[in-house]
């Protein structure tokens, strides 16, 4: 069997003082990819930069990747507090290393981190695209039902606790019917490399306390009323916007499509049929190119205006094209 192997990456100390590990990969050819806009990727709950690895192998030339570990995931080191508003803070911390805005690539949590990122600062960010993003809802995924559970104080202590009986393999059994929606469709290779990536994570002794304080700050922004809702600052997003939903997402319900076209006009909505909740990691091939069209499309829509630090205010009427809603099948 292939053996996987995740992209190098080093250690960095952000403006904010924590330090996180970021996975980097620069296209292959003649030097071009200084001139193309950088991908940059945030895993989400429990996940890290590995989450990325397949897509990132997908988009190789297509400019250079950056995947970060937020603090106390992946190979970062835990920080004070493991908040939603403290990672917004970090994630914009490591874009303003970058000399230009980029193209910004976000999964579940880190949909809602960097939904309040583009909000906050537009001048870090070019196109946006979220896959899964967790956002406030009132309906929930049997999935997601559960693992709110974990956040009421001492039951999650308890259920972590309890977990550590369970043999690992069934554990990777339980965790794969909640993230996917057919793993016979994902090679081994790429299952084992998943399933070591977490263990190596979940092996250290600061990890369940990471995962419950992040776990429960969401369910915080999950609760908090409508002008401070992470739905009012998708609202505010300036710049081009693409969501890919899954039709069969345990954690983020595909129904949170009609809320996204209620708060953001101009995004581009793609519905999945026979996905689960990563699908860059189960239809990578499938999410490449569709990142690829979006980023195009938008490029040809680009104004000065659109690539600025200061963009005006509102959505330029320029970039209706990449408004609407398609559904991208998958075998």
């Amino acid at each position: 069997m292939e053996r996987i192997e995740a992209w190098p990456g080093e250690h960095l100390t952000l403006s904010t003082g924590r330090r996180v590990f970021v996975r980097h990969t620069e296209p292959e050819g003649d030097g071009d990819g200084d001139d193309r806009t950088p991908l940059v990727y945030v895993h989400g709950l429990g996940g890290s930069s590995t989450n990325w690895t397949t897509l990132m192998r997908e988009l190789h030339d297509d400019a250079a990747q950056w995947a970060i570990d937020l603090p106390g995931f992946g190979e970062s080191p835990p920080g004070d507090h493991h908040t939603v508003a403290e990672y917004v803070a970090d994630v914009v911390a490591f874009l303003e290393t970058f000399d230009r805005p980029v193209h910004l690539v976000a999964n579940s949590l880190g949909g809602m981190i960097c939904t309040y990122v583009a909000s906050s600062r537009p001048d870090l960010v070019l196109t946006l695209s979220l896959v899964s993003p967790a956002m406030p809802q009132y309906r929930l995924p049997w999935a997601a039902q559960a693992t709110a559970v974990m956040a009421v104080p001492w039951l999650g202590e308890r259920i972590i606790r309890s977990a550590a009986y369970v043999a690992p393999e069934k554990q990777a059994e339980r965790l794969a019917a909640i993230l996917f929606a057919d793993v016979a469709v994902i090679p081994m290779a790429e299952l084992t490399f998943a399933a070591e990536q977490r263990d190596q994570w979940m092996s250290r002794p600061y990890a369940d306390t990471v995962l419950l304080q992040a776990l429960r700050s969401i369910v915080r922004h999950y609760t908090r009323p409508g002008r401070e809702s992470a739905w009012r600052a998708a609202s505010h997003i300036l710049r081009p916007t693409l969501v890919i939903m899954g039709a069969r997402d345990a954690l983020v319900g595909a129904w949170g499509r009609t809320r996204w076209r209620r708060a953001l006009r101009y995004a581009r909505l793609v519905y999945m049929p026979n996905t689960g909740h990563v699908a860059m990691m189960e239809h990578p091939a499938a999410v490449a190119g569709i990142i690829r069209e979006f980023v195009r499309d938008a490029s040809r829509i680009r104004t000065s205006a659109s690539t600025s630090r200061t963009p005006g205010r509102g959505m330029p009427p320029s970039v209706a094209p990449l408004s609407g809603e398609s559904t991208h099948a998958t075998t």
